[in-house]
């Protein structure tokens, strides 16, 4: 599931991006105070105000406690909550601990329970006329599509499940995910097999047949 645009960097992201990995990976322990603002600003090669703004970013995930008038903490990463779920999407990839990878298999294995619910509340709702019409955009899309194209095509087949679900509390995580992935790059693969993917997703959605099987042989992965 993507539903991705083209990244974009700010002047925060490096500051926050190294914090981040650096308290998952256990370069920061729990409890630990964080280095002096002005030492984090030269590290990163950011203003003294970037890295106030990554750190609180860091507090609204749940990964440091800011304290007025004294040195800011680590928080323990294995006691995080679900807030911590859209730094986890941007920055995972850095990840090098076996908790923090552990727990990226666990972020993916959720996607694709996400992805599951999303598909059997389609097939259960969908129209015969909203599975002919998102199956026409799907054969519509050329045979080798660009990774743009393919990107496209990803996250509008998503949305249109999402909608012919009709499920108001899938929809709002979908909102989520779109929010939490928009600067994430294009899927990773040949897109000429990715769009062969959907297109057999969507065609056996159209023939009322059962996609979750073919989704799960697609997208499983032996386990780690």
């Amino acid at each position: 599931m993507s539903t991705a645009n083209p990244p974009t960097r700010h002047a925060a992201d490096d500051a926050l991006e190294g914090l981040f990995v650096e308290i998952f990976d256990g370069h920061l322990a729990p409890g630990e105070a964080l280095p002096a603002e002005r030492l984090l600003a030269e590290r990163y090669g950011v203003s003294r105000i970037t890295v106030r703004q990554a750190v609180h970013k860091l507090k609204d995930a749940g990964l440091v406690e800011v304290r007025q008038g004294g040195a800011s903490r680590v928080l323990d990463p294995a006691r995080a909550d679900a807030r911590v779920f859209e730094l986890l999407l941007r920055y995972g990839a850095r990840l090098r601990s076996d908790a923090a990878r552990r727990l990226l298999r666990d972020l993916d294995e959720y996607q694709q329970l996400y992805a599951i619910g999303l598909l059997e509340a389609a097939a259960r709702h969908a129209t015969d006329d909203e599975r002919a019409e998102l199956l026409a955009e799907v054969e519509g899309c050329p045979a080798t599509p660009t990774p743009e194209q393919l990107q496209a095509l990803e996250r509008r087949v998503w949305q249109r499940l999402t909608a012919f679900g009709r499920n108001r509390v899938l929809q709002m995580e979908m909102a989520l995910w779109q929010r939490w992935l928009g600067e994430e790059p294009p899927s990773a693969g040949d897109p000429a097999e990715l769009r062969w993917f959907y297109l057999t997703l969507v065609r056996q959605l159209h023939a009322r047949q059962d996609p979750i099987p073919f989704y799960l042989a697609s997208v499983r992965t032996p386990a780690a």
